[in-house]
This record gives structure tokens, sequence and C-alpha cells, in this order.
């Protein structure tokens, strides 16, 4: 069984780094700002979570465990297209969108899929607390404040402020094997564990944290891996997917793991520093993707064939992870900007509500 394809990857590609698009990107400079340490005050208190019993394939509805839209490394420039184009379409080469906008390289077309107007992120934190990874629970409470995440508004059809929200989230104790990577039924099993407690449908979306250390794969085979100790298998930074489960429905989420590594994290200085600012990178990419693509059926370019498949935030990664500060909610973090059929370009909106 298969469990990856369309993949929305960052990983090992940045290398080559990101295709310019004659947008500028090529390489984007970062102010530097003094590092300040990431306050927990928005961060819900994790509820500990009792874990489920081990899921396993015939428990969830389909072919296919799960779709990983998966995020590369700096490293797997290689494999970037070959994994991006199994995304399911057909391509354009010229015209327009059908819309009333002229063909532009960059642009996203719509799939037919759902997006996501509203929800509610659940952190979920295995083996370790929020603080290892920087409090995300108090980053995604600004993002949800700022201007920033309204660049999803023209893709989900919806404008109103407020819309993406943080619920309570949870820890959960996972055994882990010191040299075996956890797989696919690993990770559906602590989704399920989550959405079991809170709920499933397009309004959650849970983000699975892993402690620094442990390795996880996005196959059954264990060869495409968020592996940083095993370089043959290591192929992404993190993931976002969907699943049906065939008792409690269908259930958005992604895949966290530790992001303060070689080949994942941002360039330093960053305001706020290594762990928060690269932990805010990857988990903005992802949410982002999961409103706007949360099936891989719904926005990502089906125009262009050296982007066909990718997602909105998969067209605007640099080569090195190094960008510029954004200012969400009055607190500045390095991150990734995203791409907007609008301005045909990356961008990254700085004002506040």
């Amino acid at each position: 069984m298969e469990e990856a394809r369309g993949l929305s990857l960052r990983g090992k590609w940045c290398v080559n780094g990101v295709l310019a698009l004659g947008l500028g990107l090529a390489v984007m400079g970062f102010s530097c700002g003094k590092a300040t340490a990431q306050s927990a005050d928005s961060e819900p208190a994790p509820l500990k979570l009792k874990l489920r019993p081990q899921v396993q394939a015939a428990d969830v509805k389909g072919e296919k465990l799960f779709n990983a839209q998966i995020h590369l490394t700096k490293a797997a420039a290689g494999s970037r297209k070959v994994a991006e184009r199994t995304h399911a379409g057909r391509a354009n080469t010229g015209g327009s969108t059908g819309n009333g906008v002229e063909f532009y390289p960059g642009d996203l077309t719509y799939q037919g899929g759902e997006v996501v107007q509203t929800t509610v992120s659940h952190d979920i934190y295995v083996n370790c607390d929020a603080s290892c990874f920087g409090n995300p629970g108090t980053f995604l409470t600004r993002l949800g404040r700022s201007q920033f995440i309204h660049v999803t508004d023209p893709y989900v059809g919806a404008s109103g402020g407020h819309r993406y929200t943080v619920g309570q989230g949870g820890s959960i104790g996972y055994p882990v094997t010191k040299g075996t990577p956890l797989g696919p039924l690993d990770i559906l099993t602590l989704v399920y564990t989550a959405a079991s407690y809170f709920g499933t449908g397009y309004g959650h979306v849970y983000h699975i944290f892993f402690a620094p250390g442990i390795d996880v794969c996005a196959d059954s085979n264990l060869t495409e891996c968020y592996s940083p100790d095993n370089p043959p298998t290591w192929f992404f930074c993190a993931f976002h997917s969907s699943v049906d489960f065939k008792d409690i429905g269908h259930t958005l989420f992604t895949v966290e793991p530790y992001q303060n590594v070689d080949g994942c994290s941002v360039q330093q200085p960053s305001p706020n520093g290594p762990v928060v600012d690269s932990t805010a990178d990857v988990l903005s990419h992802e949410l982002i993707e999961t409103i706007t693509d949360p099936d891989g059926d719904a926005w990502w370019n089906a125009y262009d064939l050296d982007l066909f498949g990718f997602e909105i935030a998969d067209e605007c990664q640099n080569f090195n992870f190094g960008y510029s500060n954004v200012n969400l909610s009055g607190t500045l973090y390095e991150i990734q900007p995203e791409y907007s059929n609008g301005q045909h370009a990356c961008v990254a909106r700085s004002s506040d509500d």
C-alpha cells in the first residue's frame, strides 16, 4: 500500500532552491532582530491523552492510509519535481485560468476539492512538551489574528477575521525504539487518539509534534522519512494530509518533527531564535496548505511543467530557508511568504488586524 502522493514537500530540495518565477525570490534577505523568548501565554495547557489502540489499515477507508503532501528538506533537490508531479490532474500550457485572469506560470488552479474557511488547530505533543518546540500555540494564535493569514482568502472564498484559532491540545506518551522510525500506522494512531478527544471534520486540524530524536516516515517501506540521523532516507521536514477513519470520519493533520536541525531550520539570526522560528516557518507552511488544499484536490499549480503540483507555500521556498521577517500581530517571525494569484507573486502581509 502506498501512502505518499501529491507531495507538498519541504525537504531535501533547497540546494537548488525555489524557482524564481521572475518574482525576484531566488534569494530573499531577512532583517536581523534581537532574539526574544517565545511567550507561552497563548499556549493552551495540553491535556494528557490516553493512547488509543494501534490503528490498522482496515480501520481506514480507501486504498491508501493517507496522501502525504510532503515538505522537503534542503538536500532533497533531485527528487522534488518527481514527487510533486504525483498530484492528480491535467496541466495547462497556456491560455487563462477560466476566471478572467491571464495565464501566469506560478498561479494555482482550483481542482474542485474542499477548502477550509474556518478551523481550530490542536497541538499534540509526543514525548515532549510545548516548550520543546518554542510554544507553537502562541505562534498560531498570532498567525490567526494577523493579516498574513488572509493570503488564503481568495482561495477559500471567505474574508472575515479570526477564522483560524487555537483550541485545546494534548500530550501523548508513545513507545519509540531507538534506531527504528515511526511509520504511517504510528502516525495515524496518534492522530486517531487526538481526534477521538476533540473531534473530526474540516473544523479541526491536528498538528503532531515529535520530540527531538524521533524519526518518522510517510511510507510503509520507511524510505521517505524525517531522519536527520540517516541521510539515505531523509526526505522531508514535515507534511500535511488527511485520513478517513471508518468510525470517527474525515480528519486533517500535519506531521511536525523537530525543526531545529541542519536541513530544516531557518537561517540565523532570526527574531525569536532557531527553535521558535524554524517551527513557525514549517507550521505556517503546512497550516496554510491545509487550508487551501486539505485533501490534495483543491488549489495547486496545474499550469507549469516545472511547478506542476506545487501548492501555495511550495512555490515560495527559497534556496536555504532564509526569509524576511513578517509582523504577526505585533511580533516578528522569520517565516516564508505564500503565493498570491492576485499579485502573481509570493507575498508576506505585515500589517495587523
